[in-house]
């Protein structure tokens, strides 16, 4: 072997065998429970996250296997589990002290790929879903009383600033393949919406939302083929604080007649019925205190 070669080779050898030690003597078991603790922060403390197994994917990434977050404080519902998670993290925004991940979710049904970056007060979610199981966010429904199962395709693009909610831009436009609801009180348990189904596969279902300076402008939020077919459209027009939203949303809903006997503010409201069986709605006002009217009938919430 020339001289010039082993010039060339001894370093070569030397810096594979530092990462390929680096990595066998690497202490992944802090690393995991760090990231663990991370994530929890991140999602403001109210959740604890387990990770199974944590484990390099070179030169950049890490592969999470039986990963599991669940509401802190006995709140009942199901925990988000995910069979396998990959991440790859872009070296030069740790360095400027922001975030950028490039993730592939595997649940046990469905799949979520895409990137999440945070940087400069704001953060950019960018995710292609393939049959993604809603069930797996359950917990997170969960807190505001609203139990959701259910699967949807389709594509999330948001760039969201939390301190300046008026700069957030983006869109999500998704096809519904299945949805449920559980059961909804109202007017602090005066009026109860029983459980229902809201999508169906084989049906049209859609959610098409395009934001833009911190308004939301659902161009169609539509579901079929469950307990009751709901169409709506109109605009969420932002603030700086989330409960001065304000609602400019109306459509209509039409009910199975099965459902219908089950749902007891209709008896309410049956002179509001059109001739084809639906219920024209509005909802307006502001998110912390909207003024919901089917027909012509005011709800006293």
């Amino acid at each position: 072997m020339s001289k010039f070669l082993k010039i060339l080779l001894y370093p070569a050898v030397f810096v594979v065998s530092l990462v390929l030690f680096s990595v066998l003597l690497f202490p992944f078991d802090s690393v995991k429970n760090r990231a663990a603790a991370e994530i929890e922060n991140a999602m403001g403390g109210g959740y604890q996250v387990t990770i199974g197994n944590l484990s390099p994917s070179l030169p950049n990434g890490a592969v999470l296997k039986n990963v599991e977050i669940k509401p802190r404080g006995g709140v009942p519902a199901a925990p988000l589990k995910l069979t396998e998670a990959k991440v790859k993290f872009a070296l030069l925004a740790l360095l400027s002290g922001g975030v950028e991940v490039d993730f592939d979710l595997k649940p046990p049904q469905g799949r979520a790929t895409g990137a999440f970056i945070r940087k400069g007060g704001g953060i950019e979610i960018d995710a292609k879903l393939d049959r993604f199981d809603l069930g797996l966010i359950a917990f997170l429904t969960q807190k505001a009383g609203i139990s959701i199962s259910g699967m949807v395709s389709g594509n999330v693009n948001l760039e969201m600033y939390p301190q300046d909610p008026l700069r957030n831009t983006g869109a999500a436009v998704l096809q519904v393949l299945d949805l449920g609801l559980g059961e909804i009180s109202l007017a602090e348990g005066a009026f109860k919406v029983p459980p229902m189904k809201l999508a169906q596969a084989g049906g049209n279902s859609k959610i098409d939302i395009q934001v833009s300076r911190g308004n939301f402008e659902v161009k169609a939020l539509q579901l079929v083929g469950g307990d009751l077919d709901l169409n709506t459209d109109g605009k969420i027009y932002g603030a700086r604080r989330a409960d001065n939203y304000r609602f400019n949303l109306k459509g209509s809903f039409k009910p199975t007649a099965d459902f219908a006997q089950k749902f007891q503010i209709l008896s309410l409201v049956e002179k509001q019925k059109a001739a084809d069986g639906s219920y024209p709605f509005t909802i307006t006002g502001r998110i912390s205190k909207p003024s919901i009217r089917i027909g012509e009938f005011k709800l006293p919430i």
